[in-house]
């Protein structure tokens, strides 16, 4: 069905969640005063997520975008998941108008944020804005773990061995070059995956992007590059889990939403340092050095003060419209 203007505005600021490899791994329907948030399988990362844990996370992010953006025009968001028996979990938000709901501040906030992966300033984040990060969400069986020094030092070696788990897996390096837009056309066209101008690289023709990822970037060329960022990092952000599911998952990524967002509103940077949180077995060796007992560690990110980045780029509304 045709959403209404509401509905499509709303569902809209959905479309700027950040995901993995920026697959954008959703598809939107709509019924009366509800949107509906399916994944996208076909965009799915079978290699780096086995377990589609990432890509449920991307939907979280997604709809708490939508949750914050409802209150600017009036509704109040219930969010539920439908797990059908034998099918795949999706989402349901459904929106009651409610002219006294006080508006999400962080709506300002959903145009201005970004992953941004350049290197950050040694400059260190007041513990006012620490608590602010820290408070940023409220969501049953979620927590994050605020870190930086001693517990940046304890970090940096399962980092670098994520990394070079992956490097050295070749179904993960070519996965990893699938989703990467080399040049600025290619970028433009598809609309979607990671423009090599906001990782920093140059604009060069796709044949040429791919030869350089497969042949001249090594695991031992990540690790070094990988030190670089991590000595510069001000602090990571665990986040962690009570149980490993979809509702867990998706959840994370309401949590992670709010956090980046009041990270951008505090003109702190963040991105993804997800290796050790992707590899299983660096995963468990994670929740052992930080000693996280039953909770699972799934989401890593570092923050600090940077220059802001080219922004990514995102499909049209019509494409991730689900037919029916």
């Amino acid at each position: 069905m045709k959403p209404s203007t509401d509905l499509e505005v709303i569902a809209r600021y959905g479309i700027k969640a950040p995901s993995g490899h920026n697959t954008q791994p959703w598809k939107f329907s709509f019924a009366e005063n509800k949107i509906f948030v399916h994944p996208d399988f076909s965009r799915a990362l079978p290699v780096v997520d086995s377990d589609n844990h990432a890509l449920y996370i991307s939907l979280g992010c997604a709809v708490e975008n939508m949750v914050i953006a409802a209150s600017r025009y009036g509704y109040r968001a219930g969010v539920s998941l439908e797990e059908p028996e034998g099918g795949k979990p999706s989402i349901e938000i459904s929106l009651s108008a409610d002219e006294a709901i006080p508006k999400d501040e962080l709506v300002a906030y959903i145009d201005k944020r970004q992953s941004t992966r350049n290197e950050y300033e040694d400059k260190a984040v007041p513990d006012s804005d620490l608590e602010s990060l820290k408070n940023s969400f409220d969501f049953e069986g979620i927590n994050v773990l605020l870190t930086g020094g001693e517990g940046r030092d304890r970090l940096e070696p399962l980092i670098i061995e994520g990394s070079n788990r992956q490097f050295q897996n070749k179904k993960f390096v070519e996965e990893l070059v699938k989703w990467i837009r080399f040049s600025n056309k290619n970028a433009r066209a598809k609309a979607d995956g990671l423009w090599a101008k906001c990782l920093g690289l140059p604009n060069i023709p796709r044949f040429m992007g791919k030869f350089v990822m497969k042949y001249l970037m090594s695991a031992k060329s990540e690790a070094k590059r990988w030190k670089k960022l991590i000595d510069a990092t001000a602090g990571f952000a665990l986040f962690t889990a009570d149980r490993n599911d979809a509702a867990h998952w998706i959840r994370l990524g309401r949590a992670f939403q709010r956090f980046a967002l009041t990270a951008t509103k505090l003109t702190i940077s963040h991105a993804h340092v997800n290796m050790p949180c992707e590899e299983v077995e660096v995963r468990q060796k994670l929740a052992e050095e930080f000693r996280l007992g039953s909770k699972h560690p799934l989401l890593l990110i570092r923050f600090g003060y940077s220059e802001k980045m080219p922004y990514s780029l995102r499909r049209d509304f019509d494409e991730v419209v689900k037919a029916g």
